[in-house]
This record gives structure tokens, C-alpha cells and sequence, in this order.
């Protein structure tokens, strides 16, 4: 599964697709964790304005809730944006557009609480991104010649390091699609 990160070509097509991902996957893990951290206290009951309203973010639970979420965000840009150098601008995407929300459902957020655990969710969610996609990233490249310690027994998967990285738009296109 080896994939070439060379040049990257601009694609609006795929850049959006991954948009879209990223922020549909970080509400729903949002959300399974404010169930799980919130839910069990109120009884079940959680409304949108638990998500967008930032008065109703207090405590440590709202705050575990978060940063919960941007860990989960972190695998959510290894497995969706996979390269290092995209993950910073795709967590400021990701919390700029729920600022937007946000400032659209309950006006602009003034409560400091609100702001440092967006700052600390975003660069929790940034920081570990990075790494694992960096980790993702310095993973040996497989080739199709054979080593000198397994000459005799090399199989060749058939398929070279770049290819893959055309099929990555049309996999993201058939996933949204489903």
C-alpha cells in the first residue's frame, strides 16, 4: 500500500471532499463524546445547543468532551487528509467553520472558557495529526525489486509507489457517495 507524496496537483474537487469529511467526522465524534461525557448527567437529554452555544460549554466534562473530540479529529486527519503539511489548515478549516456555526446559532462567543478550549482542542487536534500522519509518511517505501537479505523469496506486489495516489480522490468520492 505504498503511496507516493510527491507534487501535489490542485484538485478543488478533492480538497472540498475532504473538507466536508473532516467536519462531518469531528461533529459526530464531537457529539458521541458529548453524550458520553454530558449525556450520563442530564439524563440523555442533549439538544443542538449543547454543540453551538457557548454558554452551555462549562465544566470539565464539556471540556473533556472537547478535547476527546479533537483526538479522535487527529485520526480523522490521518485517515481523511494523510499528509503532515495539510493538517494545520485543515484543523483551523474545521474550527473556523464551527466558529462560524456557532457564531450564527448563539452570536459571537465571548466567554473565555470557550475560547481556550477551542485553542487547546485545535492544537491538541493539530499536533497529534501531524505526527501521525508524519509517522504515516516516513514509513519505508516499498519497491518491487527484491532486497539482498530476501533475493530468493521477493514477491512484487505488481503495484509501483505512485500508484494509488490518483484512485485516493475517486475512494473519497465513492465513500461520500454511499
Amino acid at each position: 500500500m505504498g503511496q507516493f507524496y510527491g507534487t501535489s496537483i490542485w484538485d478543488p474537487v478533492l480538497i472540498l471532499a475532504q473538507i466536508v469529511s473532516v467536519q462531518c467526522l469531528f461533529y459526530l465524534s464531537l457529539c458521541t463524546a458529548l453524550y458520553l461525557f454530558l449525556g450520563t448527567s442530564t439524563g440523555g437529554a442533549l439538544t443542538v445547543e449543547v454543540l453551538f452555544d457557548y454558554r452551555k460549554l462549562v465544566g470539565a466534562f464539556s471540556f473533556a468532551a472537547f478535547l476527546t473530540s479533537a483526538l479522535a479529529g487527529s485520526l480523522i486527519l490521518y485517515f481523511v487528509v494523510e499528509r503532515t503539511k495539510k493538517c494545520l489548515d485543515f484543523t483551523c478549516t474545521c474550527y473556523l467553520l464551527h466558529l462560524v456555526f456557532c457564531w450564527g446559532y448563539g452570536g459571537f462567543p465571548l466567554s473565555l472558557a470557550w475560547w481556550v478550549t477551542i485553542g487547546v482542542s485545535a492544537a491538541c487536534m493539530t499536533l497529534v495529526g501531524e505526527s501521525l500522519c508524519m509517522k504515516k509518511e516516513l514509513r519505508d517505501i516499498p519497491t518491487a525489486l527484491p532486497t539482498r537479505a530476501s533475493r530468493g523469496s521477493a514477491q512484487t506486489s505488481g503495484r509501483g509507489p505512485a500508484e494509488g495516489t490518483g484512485n485516493k480522490r475517486q475512494r473519497l468520492i465513492n465513500f461520500l457517495g454511499r
